[in-house]
């Protein structure tokens, strides 16, 4: 199943990790596709992927553990890059290949399996089944926290109808915030249009339910 997962997603190989002891090449990012891939570390034991990549040496080692969640960018040869979502942070990165299988996921889940609160380190998406047929209430908050005092903050509300295991909402306004959620299994992988809150305040990476 991994060999056919990873020649599924049709994503280019790049230069710098195959065959290598650790990559050797930075793992691009440039945001989340409207189709993401969502993969899990699939180890038994804890394993190590690596960030910041110019060269072997520069690579910096990150323990992730069985389960973490890893949205799939780019296969190179023994070396997956993708952004890695763990408790102490998140950001593109590289997993061996033959460590991470995909997520099972419903393509057209009930809107029911959309519903509850859905959390991003300290930051919350909840989301309700709205009163008009086929369409769900939305209300997110997400913070920035900068140098000091200065904390950027962030938030939606508004109703969108999911098409398949995606959503895409539009709030109302001249200076329209955008967010885009695919559903997978039981994560949330959320993209923003940056304009939905202050500066660095995103509604973006890997959401799971938050726990009561």
């Amino acid at each position: 199943m991994k060999a056919s997962f990873l020649a599924a997603i049709c994503i280019a190989t790049i230069p710098g990790a195959a065959g290598q002891d650790r990559p050797t090449s930075p793992c691009p990012f440039d945001g989340f596709s409207a189709n993401p891939k969502l993969a899990e570390i699939a180890t038994a034991k804890s394993t190590t992927g690596y960030f910041g990549c110019q060269s072997a040496k520069d690579c910096l080692p990150a323990k992730l553990a069985p389960g973490d969640p890893f949205v799939v960018f780019q296969v190179a040869g023994d070396w997956t890059c993708g952004y890695i979502s763990q408790a102490k942070g998140a950001g593109p990165g590289w997993v061996r290949s033959k460590e991470i299988r995909p997520v099972p996921f419903d393509a057209a889940p009930a809107p029911e399996a959309w519903v509850g609160t859905w959390a991003n380190g300290p930051d919350r998406i909840q989301v309700q089944t709205a009163k008009a047929a086929g369409k769900l209430e939305l209300h997110g908050e997400a913070s920035w926290q900068g140098h000091g005092d200065v904390v950027h903050t962030g938030e939606f509300t508004g109703e969108a109808a999911p098409n398949g295991n995606h959503l895409h909402f539009v709030e109302d306004g001249a200076e329209s915030c955008t967010v885009d959620l695919t559903l997978i299994g039981n994560y949330l992988v959320a993209n923003d249009n940056d304009r939905c809150g202050g500066a660095n305040v995103r509604f973006w990476g890997v959401w799971t339910r938050a726990r009561k």
